[in-house]
C-alpha cells in the first residue's frame, strides 16, 4: 500500500512539472514571435517611411505585393528594378516593357478610382505632374486604406535618380535602385568621354521638335533633352527657352540650325520628310543637307531608366563619326 502511495506521490511531481515547462514554453513562445518579426523587418527593410513629391512622409508597413503605376515612368522603373509581377494596374499610355501592355488599364487622362480600388493595390504610384488634377481620387483611394506615394516629376538626370530611389525604397529596393542610378551615371559619363574629341568650333546647333506643325514644341532650357545635348557636346538652338516651350516655324528657320531632331515618327508618319518639305525651309542647313532624323520620344521625354538609351541615340543622331 506504501509503495502505490509512494507512486502515486511521483506521477503527481511529475505531472506539477510538465504543467510548468508547458507554461513556460507558452509564455517564451511570444519573445520568440517577436524575435522573428524583427528579425523579418531587418531582412525586408519594412516598415518603410517615405518623403513624396508632395513633402508627405508615407509609411509603408509590409513590402507591397500589388501596385497600380498612374504614369508610364514609373511603370518603367518598377520594371528596371525587377518588380513588374507586382503591378497589377496600369494607364492606356503604358507602353513599356510589352508585359506592361497587358495588365489591367485604369484609365488615361482621367482615372478610374473605383476600379482601381477593386484591384485591391497595397501601393499606388502616382505623379507630381498629374497631382492636383487627380487631388480628390487620390484622397479616396488613401481613405481606401492604400498607400499613395506621389512621385517628383523629374525635368533632369538628378531629378530622374531621385525618382528611382523614391520608387526603390517605397518598394523594397533600394539597392537594385542604387545599382539603377549608377549604371545610368556609368552610362552617361562613357558619352560624355566619347564627346571630349569635339571640339567647341565643331559642336553643331540642333533643334529638337518634340510636337510636329502646326504648334510646335521643343525642348529649352531645364528639360532632359537640354542635359542630353550638352552632355553630347551639342548646342540647343532653343537653348534661350524655357522649358517644353512652343515656337514659330519663322523663329526656328531664323535659328538656322545644322540638325533637326524630331521625336514623334512613331505616331506621325514620315515625320522626317514633313520637316524637308516645308515651304520656307529650303536654306535651313539642317534641311539643305539633310541632316532632319528621328529619334523615339518615350527615350528621350520620358522620365524612367531608359534616358540613357536616349541621350545614346541623339548622340548616334548628330554625330554618327564620333558615336559609334
Amino acid at each position: 500500500m506504501e509503495e502505490k502511495k509512494q507512486m502515486k506521490k511521483l506521477l503527481l511531481i511529475m505531472m506539477t512539472v510538465a504543467m510548468v515547462l508547458v507554461g513556460c514554453g507558452t509564455e517564451a513562445q511570444p519573445e520568440k514571435k517577436e524575435g522573428e518579426k524583427a528579425a523579418q523587418e531587418q531582412t525586408t527593410g519594412f516598415p518603410v517611411t517615405v518623403k513624396d513629391a508632395l513633402d508627405e512622409d508615407i509609411v509603408i508597413e509590409n513590402q507591397p505585393e500589388k501596385i497600380i503605376s498612374l504614369i508610364p515612368s514609373n511603370t518603367e522603373v518598377v520594371y528596371a528594378l525587377e518588380n513588374g509581377d507586382a503591378i497589377v494596374g496600369v494607364t492606356d499610355f503604358d507602353n513599356y516593357p510589352e508585359e506592361a501592355m497587358s495588365k489591367e488599364k485604369i484609365g488615361g487622362m482621367e482615372i478610374n478610382i473605383e476600379k482601381m480600388i477593386s484591384l485591391k493595390p497595397d501601393l499606388v504610384l502616382a505623379h507630381e505632374s498629374t497631382a492636383d488634377s487627380t487631388k480628390a481620387g487620390l484622397q479616396q483611394l488613401k481613405d481606401a486604406g492604400i498607400d499613395v506615394v506621389v512621385v517628383n516629376d523629374a525635368q533632369s538626370f538628378d531629378g530622374v535618380y531621385e525618382s528611382i530611389e523614391m520608387i526603390g525604397k517605397a518598394i523594397g529596393e533600394p539597392q537594385k535602385a542604387a545599382e539603377l542610378v549608377g549604371n545610368m551615371k556609368n552610362s552617361f559619363a562613357e558619352l560624355k568621354k566619347q564627346a571630349e574629341s569635339i571640339k567647341p568650333d565643331q559642336q553643331k546647333s540642333v533643334f529638337v521638335e518634340v510636337s510636329p506643325a502646326p504648334e510646335i514644341y521643343t525642348a529649352g532650357k531645364n528639360t532632359f533633352i537640354n542635359e542630353m545635348l550638352e552632355l553630347i557636346g551639342a548646342k540647343n538652338a532653343a537653348g534661350d527657352m524655357e522649358g517644353w516651350a512652343k515656337v514659330d516655324q519663322e523663329a526656328i528657320v531664323e535659328r538656322n540650325p545644322d540638325v533637326v531632331v524630331t521625336t514623334y515618327g512613331y505616331y506621325t508618319e514620315n515625320a522626317v520628310e514633313l520637316v524637308l518639305g516645308r515651304q520656307g525651309w529650303e536654306n535651313v542647313k539642317a534641311v539643305k543637307g539633310k541632316q532632319v532624323f528621328d529619334v523615339h520620344s518615350d527615350l528621350v521625354t520620358r522620365s524612367g531608366p531608359r534616358l540613357a538609351e536616349g541621350a545614346e541615340e541623339l548622340a548616334k543622331a548628330i554625330y554618327p563619326d564620333v558615336f559609334k
